[in-house]
C-alpha cells in the first residue's frame, strides 16, 4: 500500500476541546462548478451525507444550477446554494460568493478542482472564512498562467488535498507545490452496498436486456475522448477475430455517443456492443458483468467506478493512468495495460475470458483490497479528523 503524504502544518488533535465556539457544529460548505454526473460530484455528496451530523452542518454551492447528481442530495441533511457565474471571467463572482459565505456563517470552505479554486480563495479572504481547504481530483492544468495561479492560490489555503499519491506527485511535478504539504485522502467505497450479488449474473443480464451467454465486459464512464471507448470497441473487434466469446456493455452517455455507434456499425459489432445509456443505479449493471474495464488515456484522479467494481468482486482491466496502479496494487488485484494500446487491451480481455480461475483469483483480491484499503468509513473518518483538526487549530490561533 502506498504511503500517503502527511499534513505538515501544526494541527491540534481532533479531540481537542477549545471553548464553546469550537464545540458547536462546524459549518462546512463544498464549492463545485456543477453537480453533473461524475466521480468528484458523487464523492462530495457522499461526504456531505455521511459526516457526523452531531459535529458538522454540510452544504454545497455550485456556479451552475441543475445537474443529474443534484437529485441525489438529501435536502433534509445538505443545503444546496447556487451563485451564478457569468460566461467567461466574472470578477464580481467572488463578491457574491463572499456574501453567501458570510450570510451562512461558513466555518470551512472546501473548493474542488481548478474551476472553483480562485473564486473560492478570494471569496473566503474577503469575508474572513476561518478555514479554506482545496481538493484536486484529477486534471492539473499546465499552462504557464494557470500554473502560476494555482501555486499562488494553493499557498493561501489551509490545506491542499489530493485523492491519490499519483495525483500528489503530478501536482508537485506540474505546479512545483511541495508534496509534503499535500495531504492524500483516497476515495472510499461503500463495500456493504457495492458487494457481490446473491443472484445469478444471468438474472442481472435479463433485467438489463443483455445476452446471458458469453463473457460480459463492461464500462461505466461518460462518452468523452479521454475515457477511450473507441479503443475499447476496436479491441473488441480484434478479440472477436480470434473467436473470443465476449460482449462489451457500455453504461454512460455524452458527446461521443454518435461516433461510438458509428464505429460499432462500421466494424459490424452490433450484436456484441450494448449501449445502456446513463444508469440511475450502477450496482445491478456491475452484477451482470464478468470483467470491468477502465480504458482512460489520462486525467484520472482516482476512479470511483473501478473502486465500485472491485467491491462487487469483479476482476478489473485498467490502464496505467493516475491512481489505477495504486488501486490494483501494481497489478496484483487486476490487470494493468499501457493506455492507448488496443492490442494489449484485447489480449488482457481474451486472457480473462479463457481463464476462469484467473478471473476468480483477481476478483477475490479486488474485493479484499476494496474493503481493507479503501473502505468508505475510513474516508469519512479522514475528512472528519481533517476538518476538526483544522478548526481546532484556527481556534487556538485566535486565543
Amino acid at each position: 500500500m502506498p504511503s500517503h503524504a502527511n499534513v505538515t502544518m501544526r494541527l491540534a488533535p481532533p479531540s481537542v476541546t477549545m471553548n464553546h465556539s469550537s464545540r458547536r457544529t462546524i459549518r462546512v460548505m463544498h464549492l463545485v462548478g456543477k453537480l453533473g454526473t461524475g466521480g468528484m460530484e458523487n464523492g462530495v455528496i457522499n461526504i456531505c451525507h455521511n459526516l457526523p451530523q452531531s459535529r458538522f452542518q454540510s452544504s454545497i454551492c455550485t456556479f451552475e444550477s441543475g445537474g443529474a447528481m443534484e437529485e441525489r442530495i438529501d435536502k433534509q441533511v445538505v443545503d444546496v446554494f447556487h451563485v451564478a457565474k457569468r460566461v467567461g471571467n466574472d470578477p464580481i463572482l467572488p463578491i457574491r460568493l463572499a456574501r453567501l459565505l458570510k450570510r451562512q456563517r461558513i466555518d470551512i470552505l472546501h473548493s474542488h478542482n481548478w474551476g472553483t479554486l480562485i473564486e473560492g480563495v478570494v471569496a473566503a479572504k474577503l469575508c474572513g472564512t476561518a478555514v479554506v481547504v482545496h481538493g484536486e481530483h484529477g486534471m492539473i492544468y499546465d499552462q504557464p498562467r494557470q500554473v502560476w495561479a494555482q501555486k499562488l492560490a494553493w499557498r493561501r489555503v489551509d490545506q491542499v488535498l489530493a485523492v491519490s499519491d499519483a495525483l500528489a506527485s503530478r501536482m508537485f511535478e506540474t505546479i512545483g507545490y511541495p508534496k509534503e504539504r499535500i495531504q492524500v485522502i483516497p476515495n472510499g467505497v461503500d463495500s456493504d452496498f457495492f458487494s457481490p450479488s446473491h443472484h445469478s449474473k444471468e438474472d442481472a443480464r435479463r433485467q438489463l436486456g443483455l445476452p446471458v451467454d458469453g463473457v460480459m465486459v463492461g464500462m461505466v464512464a461518460r462518452f468523452v475522448p479521454f475515457k477511450n471507448h473507441l479503443g475499447a470497441i476496436r479491441s473488441l473487434a480484434i478479440a472477436t477475430e480470434s473467436g473470443a466469446p465476449f460482449h462489451l456493455a457500455l453504461a454512460g452517455g455524452g458527446q461521443l455517443a454518435g461516433e461510438l455507434r458509428q464505429l460499432v456499425d462500421d466494424l459490424n459489432l452490433n450484436s456484441k456492443v450494448h449501449f445502456l445509456g446513463e444508469l440511475e443505479r450502477v450496482r445491478p449493471f456491475l452484477h451482470a458483468l464478468d470483467v470491468f474495464l477502465s480504458n482512460s488515456t489520462h486525467r484520472e484522479g482516482m476512479s470511483n467506478a473501478v473502486l465500485e467494481a472491485m467491491a462487487c468482486r469483479l476482476p478489473v482491466v485498467a490502464t496505467r493512468v493516475a491512481a489505477s496502479p495504486e488501486l490494483l496494487d501494481s497489478g496484483s488485484s487486476g490487470i494493468l495495460i499501457q493506455p492507448g494500446n488496443d492490442q494489449a487491451l484485447a489480449d488482457a480481455v481474451m486472457k480473462l475470458s479463457k481463464d476462469q480461475h484467473l478471473r476468480s483469483r483477481l476478483s477475490e483480491k479486488a474485493r479484499e483490497r476494496a474493503v481493507q484499503v479503501y473502505g468508505f468509513s475510513k474516508m469519512i473518518q479522514n475528512y472528519t479528523d481533517l476538518y476538526q483538526a483544522l478548526w481546532a487549530t484556527k481556534q487556538l490561533e485566535r486565543q
